[in-house]
């Protein structure tokens, strides 16, 4: 992401989470520092005014044609070196995520407004393609400036959401990828299954590829 138009203060949060993530190699390691360093972002209530406006008006940061996987999601800062990436979800009033999974660890918090997040916990082994038997772990209400955390895979199965009658804004800053998936899994309590969520570049190269491997049959068929 180019930095021309990214405000000084996230460029200057971004550089210091950068410094302060290289040297460590545990994922405790890095969500300690990021609790202890994202609240100083969140209380910066002005710049996320001048964010919003932005979207409303002619701004061109946050930049509304960069595809994300949610529709509420904003990508404010991408590292270089790929260490981590900061972003911005707009939650409407009783909005939720689907109950999903990461491939890294992240840590959240609302700028304003109230946000819960819902842990799950896997029953079944993950053997069984398509299936998954989960029981919610604990909910907890986040207030600004607190934050949370999620971990990876089974081990950070949630669903995020604002509980309230307002708009709530969410921070979030999440690690590498520390799997080789190139997907998400989402997961339906109701009919005990998973699914992959991929973000839009990777649907769209799933769909290249199975519509090639359509015409190809049909081609030599």
């Amino acid at each position: 992401m180019s930095l021309t138009h990214t405000p000084k203060e996230i460029v200057s949060f971004a550089r210091e989470c950068a410094q302060g993530l290289t040297p460590l190699t545990h994922n405790h390691e890095r969500i300690a520092l990021m609790q202890e360093m994202l609240p100083q972002l969140l209380d910066r209530k002005q710049l996320f005014r001048t964010l919003l406006g932005n979207l409303l008006g002619k701004g061109i940061y946050p930049d509304l044609r960069y595809a994300t996987m949610f529709d509420s999601e904003f990508i404010l800062y991408t590292d270089p070196a790929r260490l981590f990436s900061l972003r911005m979800f707009l939650w409407g009033p009783g909005a939720y995520d689907p109950v999903h999974d990461h491939n890294s660890w992240g840590v959240i918090g609302p700028v304003t407004g109230k946000l819960e997040v819902i842990n799950y916990r896997r029953e079944d082994d993950g053997t069984r393609q398509g299936h998954a038997e989960l029981v919610e772990r604990d909910r907890r209400i986040i207030l600004s400036p607190g934050t949370y955390f999620v971990l990876p895979l089974d081990e950070g199965i949630h669903r995020t959401g604002n509980p309230t009658s307002d708009t709530t804004i969410q921070v979030s800053i999440y690690g590498a990828g520390q799997t080789t998936r190139n997907h998400i899994n989402g997961f339906d309590l109701e009919t005990g299954t998973c699914y992959p969520i991929y973000a839009p570049k990777e649907k769209k190269k799933l769909l290249a590829a199975q519509a090639l491997a359509t015409l190809d049959a049909e081609l030599h068929g």
